[in-house]
């Protein structure tokens, strides 16, 4: 008996490891892969900052838009914070550092996601037809693997709300506190996780009735999972020279966030990213299966999954950047494995059913997921061999501006500077000799044009003034490199 029991355990880790091996040939890629390359290297050049720079986690800099101390509002940055501590002791930074500690921090959000299968839905074997489903929907196959903070959002998140109903379930106190501390985690990791809020408000009122205003755990919860991460944005704000996190909140968000579901832009973003990240039979499967806890008044993960249907109905909608979704995962996974339970009530006919409609769907998700894997998890060599020519040319420490809205080529090249010629920041000059006395004047020495081009408006004519004016120290097609200081 206490071995069938313990099969799902260890079907769960046969699970686990399978995603690992599938994920180990391409461990050590550099971050500016086929997706998200900006997002990638960005993250990674926070943890190299890190360490030559300024240890300090309330200080991240990118390497674009400045020459130094640059510190930019972000979420906190666990992963490439930690990974920083690592690189110390190592002496060197490899790839595939982060990219394990965001494997690890992946897989541990699928053993929350098995154990909420578990708890939710009443069985293991749903826990373990949830945990098979999220590890292979594509956008988990291509984020939990990323230099990326997703994956560590992931772990805080479902980590928090598998606590919450085990203090819901059992009445444990602790419990509930640590799930407020996780939630605090998620939130300042990544501030959409705070939607799961709302099912834990509920469920609270659901548990306490009216004693909930007389329970002092409720305003733990509430002080600890929001006040928190409020503080932590509060002084990130004060600290940074870009205030990143809310420009993107009030300019953005807060002024769409309740129309923009209704516009053609959201309908085709959905109606070609739902498919894509996650496959339209699971969705179906996720759809039919909200509407069975519905009926069977399954109520957390019913008011879990219409809290991030609402996150994404506002928040998602508006961004309309594909890993967004990615917090809808374990739901889609949950929803799936809803048919276990129901189809169970057959018996052995209804196991055979639920087992055939769990296979069916994740052997769906997971080929789409290897076709699309193998056309973006590749690295751009382009973007390699023009970094080792800029760092060829150029000494550590110079700085640079480089003509390219896209900020990875500082990043993979190892240098500060700036993205010439993008018109964004009202300090910076528009016109081009204007534009190039700014940068001298701020120690920029080197000028790259990637492929011999500068991109963005007049650009023809700013390449002219760069190749009448300052001495051409490298050209070829794959860039051409000006040195600032030496005039002609």
């Amino acid at each position: 008996m206490k071995n069938r029991e313990r099969l799902p355990q260890l079907l769960l880790l046969v699970l686990l490891l399978a995603f690992f091996l599938v994920q180990l040939p391409h461990l050590n890629n550099a971050p500016w892969e086929y997706y998200d390359s900006w997002r990638q290297t960005d993250t990674y050049t926070l943890a190299q900052n890190f360490v030559r720079y300024d240890g300090n986690p309330f200080h991240p800099q990118f390497n674009y838009d400045g020459t130094g101390d640059n510190f930019v509002q972000l979420e906190l940055q666990i992963l490439p914070w930690l990974a920083s501590l690592i690189y110390r002791m190592m002496g060197d930074d490899p790839y595939w550092v982060m990219r394990l500690m965001s494997m690890l921090c992946f897989l541990g959000s699928a053993v929350f996601v098995y154990a909420l299968g578990g708890r939710m839905l009443k069985t293991p074997w749903a826990g373990l037809a949830a945990a098979a489903v999220y590890l292979v929907l594509p956008i988990n196959v291509l984020y939990g693997r990323a230099i990326m903070p997703e994956s560590v959002a992931l772990l805080f998140y479902t980590g928090a709300v598998w606590l919450f109903l085990r203090w819901y379930e059992e009445n444990r106190t602790p419990s509930l506190l640590i799930s407020a501390v996780f939630m605090a985690i998620a939130i300042m990791e990544k501030t959409p996780t705070a939607f799961a809020g709302l099912m834990i408000v509920v469920l609270y009122f659901v548990k306490c009735r009216t004693k909930t205003f007389r329970d002092w755990r409720f305003y733990a919860y509430g002080v600890i999972s929001l006040g928190i991460p409020l503080l932590y944005y509060w002084v990130a704000a004060q600290i940074a020279t870009f205030t990143f996190v809310e420009g993107i909140a009030e300019n953005h968000i807060f002024t769409k966030m309740f129309t923009a579901l209704f516009t053609p832009e959201a309908r085709q973003f959905f109606d070609t990213q739902l498919p894509y990240f996650f496959t339209w039979p699971a969705v179906f499967a996720a759809v039919v299966g909200l509407v069975l806890c519905l009926i069977r008044r399954r109520g957390a993960l019913s008011l879990w999954a219409i809290a991030m249907i609402l996150e994404a109905a506002t928040i998602v909608a508006v961004i309309r950047l594909g890993y967004y979704l990615i917090f809808l995962s374990p739901l889609v996974a949950l929803l799936t494995a809803a048919w276990v339970p129901e189809l169970a009530r057959f018996r052995k006919a209804g196991w055979a059913a639920a087992t055939a409609v769990v296979c069916a769907v994740a052997a769906f998700a997971g080929w789409h997921s290897l076709e699309t894997a193998r056309t973006v998890v590749d690295v751009k060599d382009t973007i390699t061999q023009q970094a080792e020519i800029i760092q060829s040319v150029t000494a550590k420490g110079d700085c640079v501006a480089i003509a390219a809205s896209d900020p990875v080529l500082l990043g993979a090249c190892e240098r500060m500077g700036y993205r010439a010629n993008i018109r964004y920041y009202d300090y910076i000059p528009t016109e081009p000799a204007a534009e190039l006395d700014y940068y001298r004047n701020h120690g920029v020495r080197w000028f790259i044009a990637p492929g011999g081009q500068v991109a963005g408006q007049d650009g023809e004519a700013y390449m002219q003034l760069l190749r009448d004016t300052c001495e051409t120290a490298w050209d070829d097609e794959l860039c051409t490199i000006f040195d600032l200081e030496a005039a002609k």
